[in-house]
């Protein structure tokens, strides 16, 4: 069984093990990384430096990223996105996952599939001039020593606007200032700057399912203000400055065996990733 020991060596072999003149410890800069950092920095150490994942996936999170394969399978290639969607699912069923009280691989069957139908039938007429799907980008920003990466999940018009759009899923319905607020949509902006407004598209998984859109804008001002957020927490990393942020959160969180030193419950519920995304 893999030991999942943690300890401050770990980190400086990563860095000692680069061949490109860059660090592992902080390859590059993205907002997943961002957020997670902000969140509790001791989670972005365990997670994108020790490398621990859960041994059993999160069915919510697995099933979001299938939407997400099937509504780019739709922009890209022009294929049915239920079909797509079916057929990833049911692939899913042999796979063992972690459901929540309420779910299971049948419930979130038909919420995909009443989703996605809803979705090619009503929200896909809305848009326009597709202008990319799945578009990355790496930028260089010069107050930066490692560049800043992502991939915008779509850019058309939408209300007759060029709009960076991010799917989501989720539980319940977001609430307006989450996209005035929402960080990725600003990324969006700073990567897309000729796009008009940034747009959060939610497929809401309750019992009538539903999509939401949540538009915004984005000032220069607070561009700025996100940039001066991605150096601080550059900063922080490479300086390793990792510490637990306790809180409610904590009790959901998959690595709190880790934070209380129960090394034997760690060892049943996370393993140690080869990959260092």
């Amino acid at each position: 069984m893999t030991d999942l020991r943690t300890t401050p060596e770990t980190a400086r072999n990563d860095r000692r093990e680069a061949t490109d003149g860059s660090t592992l410890l902080l390859p590059y800069l993205s907002h997943s990384r961002i957020a997670k950092y902000l969140h509790c920095p001791e989670q972005y150490r365990l997670y994108y430096v020790e490398r621990l994942r859960r041994r059993i996936p999160n069915a919510s999170l697995v099933f979001g990223q299938v939407v997400h394969q099937a509504l780019s399978a739709l922009f890209q290639k022009g294929e049915d996105p239920i079909t797509c969607f079916e057929k990833a699912w049911t692939e899913i069923e042999r796979v063992d996952l972690s459901y929540g009280e309420r779910e299971s691989w049948t419930k979130l069957m038909d919420i995909g599939r009443i989703s996605l139908g809803r979705f090619a039938e009503k929200e896909l007429p809305k848009l326009h001039d597709v202008g990319a799907s799945e578009k990355p980008f790496r930028l260089a920003v010069t107050s930066l020593s490692v560049p800043f990466v992502g991939v915008i999940d779509l850019v058309a018009k939408f209300s007759g606007k060029r709009t960076v759009i991010d799917w989501k899923t989720a539980g319940s319905a977001y609430q307006p200032h989450e996209a005035v607020l929402n960080d990725q949509l600003t990324a969006y902006q700073l990567a897309e700057p000729e796009a008009e407004q940034s747009a959060l598209c939610v497929f809401v998984k309750v019992k009538e399912p539903r999509i939401d859109w949540h538009l915004s804008d984005r000032k220069p001002d607070q561009v700025m203000e996100y940039l001066a957020k991605v150096e601080y927490v550059a900063r922080e990393i490479e300086a390793e400055r990792f510490y637990k942020r306790p809180g409610k959160w904590c009790g959901y969180c998959d690595y709190l065996p880790v934070c209380l030193g129960n090394r034997t419950k760690a060892q049943e519920t996370l393993l140690r990733s080869p990959s260092r995304s």
